[in-house]
């Protein structure tokens, strides 16, 4: 049919250079238009500073030790692959985010609204927007905040390190009081065993005395490896161990990390172009081919 309307392009049926010739002033105003516009609408958005900071895991996560602290024969300062992820998860954890919304109230921070639907999950997404934790190439745990206030993105970058050592030591002295009580129970169950024993001692003379005393010396070497457990799960649930060890604390940030007008502006006008060539390109196709079906 004549009527019918159809573009079919070929490699040779438009000459570009000259396509871009006869449109060479469209596509200087479009490119200048798109520009100012995207520099414009750049500069209305809100900057955000973004502060970094570096750590490792210490050995302190994955070594076994006694409960007076006694190691393994492991002597790495730093923490191994679980360590870090360990940390990761740690630092990453709802007790790392709910303490950062009660001190920074991280709602009112956010303008989140009273009357909002969904406040935590609102909230929760915008942690996770300007929040990360990852593991960089050289084992290395980053962490980088982003926000609107350079110094509260410092502080909060340092704060969520510090706080894993918070966290890892809380959970330690938590695990040592539990280990502490049972080992108290043995431990004075074992006392009056020997203190039995004695008494049983002195009323007696001869081989039964014998037997005794050699029974009391075995349940007193005993008792004397009890009191030491119990005072290494002592120590235990009072001692601070480090669990980080930061490479890099966050400082304030002088320049803005986002947005990077520069970028926003050429690919905002690369795209205008790009688009209007292909418009043009589409639409001198069709004029060629409703030529072509008039003849």
């Amino acid at each position: 049919m004549k009527n019918e309307i159809r573009a079919e392009f070929r490699t040779d049926s438009v000459d570009l250079i000259n396509f871009f010739i006869r449109h060479f002033r469209k596509f200087v105003i479009a490119g200048i238009a798109a520009a100012v516009v995207s520099a414009v609408i750049s500069l209305m958005l809100k900057p955000l500073y973004e502060s970094t900071v570096i750590l490792y895991p210490s050995s302190n996560i994955t070594e076994a030790s006694t409960l007076l602290g006694e190691t393994t024969s492991r002597s790495e300062l730093f923490g191994d692959d679980d360590a870090t992820e360990k940390l990761i998860q740690v630092i990453s954890s709802e007790q790392v985010r709910d303490y950062l919304k009660v001190k920074y109230d991280l709602a009112s921070h956010y303008n989140i609204k009273p009357g909002e639907k969904y406040p935590n999950t609102v909230l929760a997404e915008k942690m996770d927007k300007y929040l990360h934790c990852t593991k960089t190439s050289f084992g290395s745990v980053e962490i980088r905040v982003r926000d609107r206030d350079r110094d509260m993105a410092c502080a909060m970058a340092n704060d969520m390190a510090s706080r894993a050592d918070t966290i890892f030591n809380s959970l330690q002295r938590s695990a040592a009081s539990v280990m502490l009580d049972e080992i108290s129970r043995s431990y004075e169950m074992q006392d009056r065993l020997v203190r039995q024993y004695e008494d049983t001692l002195t009323r007696l003379s001869g081989a039964s005395a014998l037997r005794v005393y050699s029974t009391l010396e075995t349940e007193n070497d005993y008792l004397g490896l009890m009191r030491g457990r119990y005072l290494e799960a002592l120590a235990m649930s009072r001692q601070t161990l480090p669990y980080t060890l930061v490479v890099d604390r966050a400082v304030v940030a002088e320049k803005k990390a986002w947005p990077r007008r520069s970028v926003i502006v050429l690919v905002s006008t690369a795209s205008v172009l790009l688009l209007l060539a292909l418009v043009l390109f589409v639409a001198e196709g069709l004029k060629l081919h409703r030529g072509d079906d008039r003849q």
